[in-house]
């Protein structure tokens, strides 16, 4: 019991002998880290090169010249390559030319790409699939907004009855 309660009253009078052998105003005053440095200086990658910022001590130095600045880039060697690279043309497949052609939109579903187009009767009231140029939809008894439908949908068949469609 006695032993921690001894070890911790060392380890506080040997903390406070270090507070002690700073003296009087020394102890407000912070001596200069080793690890202070000078605040970060954050250039774009694609802009032009920022001059460093030249060390006000240095600069009062007697012969200290002016900083050394980056060699600018050669006008010439710009005209060689593009400012900016033009993205590649966008290459379509026949099935996609043709499902613009049919006014349709050619879109991803999953992994493979499908052509959906608005039916002509497409919000119009229903009560079989035979009344829509696409298919009857249950809950609303209106013609589907788009051709095909993906996933589950609840349809109205041919004579009216209600059935899940589903296609992936």
């Amino acid at each position: 019991m006695r032993r921690p309660f001894l070890l911790l009253l060392v380890a506080f009078l040997a903390l406070g002998a270090c507070r002690i052998g700073l003296g009087g105003d020394e102890a407000t005053e912070a001596a200069p880290s080793a690890m202070a440095t000078d605040a970060i200086e954050v250039t774009p990658l694609d802009g032009p090169a920022a001059v460093p910022a030249a060390d006000p001590a240095a600069a009062m130095a007697p012969g200290a010249g002016a900083p050394s600045l980056p060699p600018s880039p050669d006008p010439a060697a710009g005209a060689e390559t593009p400012a900016a690279a033009e993205p590649p043309p966008v290459v379509k497949s026949p099935s996609q030319i043709d499902c613009e052609k049919r006014k349709g939109s050619y879109v991803k579903v999953k992994s493979l790409f499908t052509c959906v187009k608005t039916p002509r009767d497409a919000g119009k009231r229903c009560s079989r699939d035979s009344d829509c140029s696409g298919h009857c939809l249950a809950r609303s008894q209106t013609c589907a907004p788009f051709d095909p439908l993906i996933g589950c949908n609840d349809i109205l068949d041919d004579e009216g009855r209600r059935i899940t469609l589903c296609l992936d």
